[in-house]
């Protein structure tokens, strides 16, 4: 029996699993158990009820989810813009020093703000793997805009590169970091030595740098992905 009755249980069988695994699934807070082949349900309900303490404390965790409309803030690039309805407006959306503002009927907001937000992440993205291919010269053979659940980035071997278009929520160089980071598996489909060597080479030191950036994402990626 379930002793989270209000939080669905998702079964996924995979025949790469060696063992019963637990995770929360960030977006909308369900329970993921994945079975090898041969086990049971039954069994995968004991590994869950062992593990309750570890899910309750997951599902208090995680961050509020955070709507695209007026009276909410998100981040942009970074900088929390709060959400402002200007129902007299015949703009559109616009971002300035005040915040994003949405004109039009207030039921509209919502698909507004994710259009702004898409189209926002298109140009700077496009953006910056046109400039990382040209100075690290290895150049995708498409590159795609997803909203995807848990990765940020990631490239297969026949040259195709997947971005979040939820990295237009991240800092400048964080989002660049996850660009030449799928920029380098052209060169090197692996995380070996030489591939990190390839990153560091093109990220920034310091406070901005490689392992300053993959920190920065696990620290704020599951309220990067709650965002409506």
């Amino acid at each position: 029996m379930n002793s989270f009755p209000s939080t669905p249980v998702i079964w996924k069988r995979s025949t790469k699993a060696k063992r019963i695994t637990l995770r929360i699934e960030p977006v909308d807070g369900n329970i993921v158990l994945t079975l090898p082949p041969r086990a049971t349900q039954a069994q995968a309900m004991a590994f869950l009820q062992e593990h309750g303490e570890w899910v309750a404390k997951a599902l208090a965790s995680l961050p509020p989810k955070t709507l695209l409309k007026a009276g909410h803030s998100i981040p942009i690039e970074g900088q929390l813009a709060p959400i402002i309805h200007e129902p007299e407006a015949k703009r559109g959306c616009w971002l300035d020093d005040e915040g994003l503002h949405v004109s039009g009927a207030a039921e509209h907001t919502e698909r507004r703000v994710r259009d702004f937000l898409h189209k926002l992440a298109s140009k700077r993205l496009n953006n910056s793997v046109r400039h990382y291919s040209g100075a690290m010269q290895l150049f995708p053979k498409r590159v795609d805009l997803r909203d995807v659940r848990s990765r940020w980035g990631s490239c297969t071997r026949e040259g195709r590169i997947m971005l979040s278009w939820r990295l237009v929520f991240t800092p400048p160089h964080i989002r660049d970091y996850v660009v030449i980071h799928e920029l380098a598996h052209l060169e090197h489909f692996n995380h070996s030595p030489a591939f990190w060597t390839l990153v560091e080479r093109f990220c920034t030191k310091g406070a901005s740098g490689r392992l300053a950036a993959e920190r920065w994402l696990r620290n704020n990626g599951t309220a990067l992905l709650r965002i409506a």
